[in-house]
């Protein structure tokens, strides 16, 4: 599953909900996505558009646990953290003077 694919999937999840099963996978990919920046070789997101598109699927997904209370929701705005930091940190470490984002934001 590509990036764009995830967060596909990922903004269907905060518009119209998901089976436990379905964020469980959804956040595995994220967390393979995660594991698989170190290999990168430059920045992935030096204009830092891709961490604010991943704030905005955290605040839908945020959104949607408020109104339903779904545990597993959340389990998947983790996971989005997660990928988040890795970004960050990723490209923070190829440039100091990245302006993607600080390395403690939640992303969210």
């Amino acid at each position: 599953m590509t990036l764009s694919e995830l967060m596909q999937a990922v903004d269907q999840v905060a518009q119209s909900g998901g089976t436990i099963g379905h964020c469980e996978e959804l956040a595995r990919e994220a967390q393979r996505l995660a594991d698989m920046v170190g290999w990168a070789t430059r920045p992935i997101d030096a204009g830092g558009q891709l961490l604010e598109r991943l704030a905005a699927l955290q605040d839908g997904l945020d959104a949607r646990h408020a109104s339903s209370g779904e545990a597993h929701v959340m389990m998947l705005h983790n996971a989005f953290t997660d990928l988040g930091q890795a970004i960050a940190r990723h490209d923070e470490q190829l440039n100091p003077n990245y302006a993607g984002g600080d390395e403690g934001e939640d992303f969210a």
